[in-house]
């Protein structure tokens, strides 16, 4: 079987179990207990490599994108174009899912702790928070796991390296490249015991509120989908306004839609695209061959959408209410790390650039880790925005292209 099946099976039977346990009493509560510190050990040895991982995957990610920005004016405004539609969509996500949950609450499957419970008045103002982007000791903040100014420095230094000539830029390029695929082997062993993790999450989550743990993860997962779902039909809307026509589109982003959603994997539906873009759309082979695999790797609207979306969602299950600057902030955050993290599959994904979106509005790690559990449906929905976003983009890009390099009647 799959590591997905293997993973909601371990969810249902953790569930159970735990139910079972907590309509045992004390003695059952005790069990439950006990073995809780499986379940951190396991998110102690995914959350060790965090860190490190996206500061190298940002550093190499910020210096690539710096270095193509340098090679032409076109696509220094397609990633200016990218950037600003991230932002757009990043918001998107926000307001949906405050929306969303506004009308249909979620049950919280643990109360937060009063240290960490965030409330109106103890909340961080915005000003506290710009304060802290830039990092007085960056060794420092990635010690304490201070993703955000962390993030900011990894950005500054790729940017540094992307100016450097010669082979020194090149041979640092290449270190960082390995280190963050060295730790992904890493991120790849620990994953091997998602069901081992998830059934212990399950578990302690069933004992804690019975039966309405399994209630809020399905809620999660209807929610984040129901978030996303909004996604794909903005990222539509972006492809029918792209001037080539609303028929046209549909028949272009048609077979690249359903490739992604059968394979839930970007970088797969690249052949489809660039041949959708070509054939079926008329753009340049040489505006595409540029654009297509860029937008792939660096345009990922539904990820973005997805992102602040799923940390509001899984910080409310655990009873934490992010505020306002918080939530500011983690839009910045999501549209950083999506720029950096590139190509990588889906559990990787949500590791390297959910992770420190949900740190940044104060949400549990294991919000992030039960995701996993129930993402099906989520990860065929943003891979297919991401999918129809790519097209959309590229087509409008195109499309200005060709005002710009094409005389205009007088």
């Amino acid at each position: 079987m799959s590591r997905t099946v293997w993973i909601v099976l371990a969810l249902i039977t953790g569930l159970g179990a735990g139910i079972v346990l907590r309509a045992a009493g004390p003695s059952g509560l005790g069990v439950a207990e006990a073995i809780r510190p499986i379940g951190q050990l396991w998110l102690n040895a995914l959350q060790m490599t965090l860190t490190p991982l996206v500061f190298c995957l940002m550093t190499v990610g910020v210096a690539g994108a710096a270095r193509a920005a340098g090679t032409g004016r076109r696509v220094a405004v397609a990633l200016a174009a990218f950037i600003g539609l991230l932002f757009a969509g990043s918001m998107l996500g926000a307001a949906a899912a405050e929306g969303f949950l506004a009308l249909w609450p979620v049950h919280a499957i643990r109360s937060a702790p009063a240290l960490s419970a965030l409330t109106t008045n103890g909340s961080p103002s915005l000003v506290s928070e710009i304060l802290t982007l830039v990092p007085t000791n960056p060794v420092a903040a990635a010690a304490q796991s201070a993703m955000t100014p962390l993030i900011v420095f990894a950005a500054f230094f790729g940017a540094a390296i992307s100016r450097l000539s010669g082979e020194d830029g090149d041979r640092l390029i290449g270190f960082f490249r390995a280190a963050g695929d060295a730790l992904l082997t890493i991120v790849g062993w620990v994953l091997r015991l998602a069901p081992l993790g998830i059934f212990v999450l399950a578990v302690g989550a069933a004992a804690s509120v019975g039966l309405a743990a399994a209630g809020g993860l399905i809620q999660y997962a209807l929610l984040l989908s129901a978030v996303l779902a909004l996604g794909v039909v903005a990222a539509l809307g972006l492809g029918l306004a792209s001037g080539v026509g609303p028929g046209r589109f549909l028949r272009a982003v048609a077979a690249p839609a359903a490739l992604a959603a059968s394979t839930q994997s970007s970088m797969a539906c690249l052949p489809a695209l660039v041949k959708a873009a070509q054939e079926d759309l008329g753009l340049p082979p040489a505006l595409v061959g540029v654009l297509m695999p860029m937008a792939v790797t660096v345009f990922r609207f539904g990820n973005v959408v997805g992102g602040v979306s799923a940390g509001l969602i899984g910080a409310r299950l655990f009873g934490i209410d992010p505020g306002l600057p918080q939530i500011i902030l983690a839009i910045c955050v999501g549209v950083l790390t999506n720029i950096g993290v590139m190509g990588l599959p889906g559990p990787a994904v949500l590791l390297a650039s959910y992770g420190p979106i949900f740190i940044a509005l104060g949400a549990p790690i294991e919000a992030l880790f039960l995701l996993l559990a129930v993402d099906t449906l989520p990860d065929i929905l943003d891979t297919t925005a991401n999918v129809t976003a790519d097209l959309a983009v590229t087509a409008i890009i195109g499309r200005v292209a060709k005002r710009v390099t094409e005389p205009q009647p007088s």
